[in-house]
């Protein structure tokens, strides 16, 4: 078995540990940064090449493609897809659950509970949006972003509408939602491998922070959920198309609520909070891939 693991941080902890996972697995590993990759249309040769060798014998692809990577790492993967070479997370999918607004409107769409959340791109109809979305605070997020970054809670109105202002003059777009103080600091990620959760860990973040990213000093302890929490995170993974997603939480007055969900997912703090092996599982979820395949073509 021939495994292909696109990340431009080679040294990173996911990436190390899941070419060790792979190799205890008797398989080979190619760690390939994706800006090493070249893909070709109508030329002579393989359609893909990693340095000078080509990159389609590999059997399975295992993606972590971070937002710095994602442009160009998804044209690579698509390419892979097109050469017949699985990813555990097609291209498409890592796509749709990366932007924010419209992987919640992805999972709103298919029944998952989700917090009430607009885009705008003026401050004409920003009222009206507000009024129908909820009441102060707010909390902005960045269509696309990782690890807490660019998330800002606004109590009022001026600040709201200066935020807002400030970041569609640098052409950068926001989703707004309800700020649900009794979650504050405080999340659900849940592990999720083909159709179960694997592991899930309960997040809590430093004194003084609200947002509950390891990335940010949270801390992460092993908890158990809920058979409907289970249930609504392995739904999301599906309704996005993703076979290992991190999938995102928060327990409100309204009830349980997916905030986002990740197809590169950390799992640092999820194996030091539940001393799992979840690089083997991950790794044993992309040989199981390429076995059905095989099968199926037999």
């Amino acid at each position: 078995m021939r495994i292909g693991i696109i990340s431009r941080q080679k040294r990173a902890y996911a990436t190390r540990r899941l070419a060790r996972a792979a190799r205890e697995r008797g398989c080979k590993v190619w760690v390939m940064d994706p800006f090493e990759i070249y893909i070709h249309i109508g030329c002579r040769g393989s359609s893909i090449y990693f340095g000078s060798r080509s990159a389609e014998r590999l059997d399975v692809i295992l993606p972590r493609l971070s937002k710095v990577t994602a442009r160009y790492g998804l044209e690579v993967l698509r390419h892979f897809e097109l050469a017949g070479v699985p990813s555990v997370n097609p291209a498409q999918s890592i796509d749709d659950a990366r932007n924010k607004f419209r992987s919640l409107a992805i999972l709103h769409r298919n029944g998952i509970p989700v917090p009430p959340t607009f885009a705008a791109g003026s401050l004409r109809f920003l009222d009206r949006a507000l009024r129908r979305a909820g009441d102060y605070p707010f909390i902005l997020k960045p269509f696309e972003g990782t690890q807490g970054k660019g998330i800002i809670v606004a109590d009022n109105p001026i600040v709201l509408y200066s935020i807002l202002d400030a970041m569609w003059s640098q052409s950068e777009d926001y989703i707004v939602q309800p700020f649900y103080e009794e979650a504050a600091g405080r999340d659900l990620r849940a592990l999720v491998i083909g159709d179960r959760v694997l592991c899930a860990m309960r997040r809590v973040a430093q004194e003084g922070e609200f947002r509950a990213n390891i990335h940010r000093g949270g801390m992460g302890f092993l908890t158990h959920l809920t058979d409907d929490e289970e249930e609504i995170a392995v739904r999301s993974a599906k309704a996005l198309g993703l076979g290992i997603a991190g999938v995102d939480m928060i327990r409100t007055r309204r009830g349980i609520m997916v905030i986002e969900v990740n197809p590169s997912p950390g799992f640092e703090g999820l194996e030091r909070a539940t001393g799992m092996d979840v690089a083997g599982a991950m790794v044993d979820y992309a040989i199981k891939l390429v076995e059905k395949r095989r099968s199926d073509d037999v």
